[in-house]
């Protein structure tokens, strides 16, 4: 057992033990006390500003840590984990501002990254893509989660029966110590 993971090592017992060489590290093991992966979806629009953005369907979600409802993921356990959102903004016909929607990523309550999308001259309902990934070291009980920070009237964070709003994360590495 290493300081913060579980190590893989090579002893050669043809030396004596306590010699420099005797213990060699090969690497780490993917071990995880606890399975942590999910994949949610969005089916109706969304356009609230400044809540976490709920989800309607869950694909996968090993270890229950993402509530839908409400939209939020509590990390089970202390370690690395990674997120990836991706989405589409749907925009009204334009043609004398930018119209925008920005979506960011929250830890506890605080504004990690932000993804942004902004139109000028669009078709009605014309859709654009935006998308966030960032992985974040979480102690236990941390939370995380997307809202809409920016969104200009008309805006919204379209999605329908295809399933274009998608958030997904897991465990990489848990941590020990």
């Amino acid at each position: 057992m290493g300081s913060k993971q579980v190590e893989t090592v090579y002893c050669d017992f043809a030396k004596p033990f306590g010699a420099q060489d005797f213990q060699v590290l090969i690497g780490s093991v993917g071990v995880k006390s606890v399975v942590t992966n999910f994949y949610v979806q969005k089916n109706t629009k969304f356009s609230r500003r400044n809540t976490p953005i709920p989800f309607e369907v869950e694909t996968v979600n090993n270890g229950r840590a993402m509530d839908l409802a409400s939209g939020k993921f509590t990390a089970p356990v202390k370690g690395t984990y990674f997120f990836t959102f991706a989405g589409h903004a749907s925009f009204p016909s334009s043609f004398t501002r930018v119209e925008i929607l920005s979506i960011s990523f929250y830890r506890n309550g605080n504004k990690v990254g932000t993804a942004e999308v902004g139109e000028f001259h669009s078709d009605n309902n014309q859709l654009c893509p935006l998308n966030f990934q960032t992985s974040q070291n979480l102690q236990a009980g941390d939370q995380v989660w997307l809202q809409i920070e920016t969104v200009s009237s008309g805006v919204e964070l379209y999605d329908d029966s295809r399933h274009l709003t998608h958030f997904s994360g897991f465990l990489l590495e848990e941590d020990f110590s």
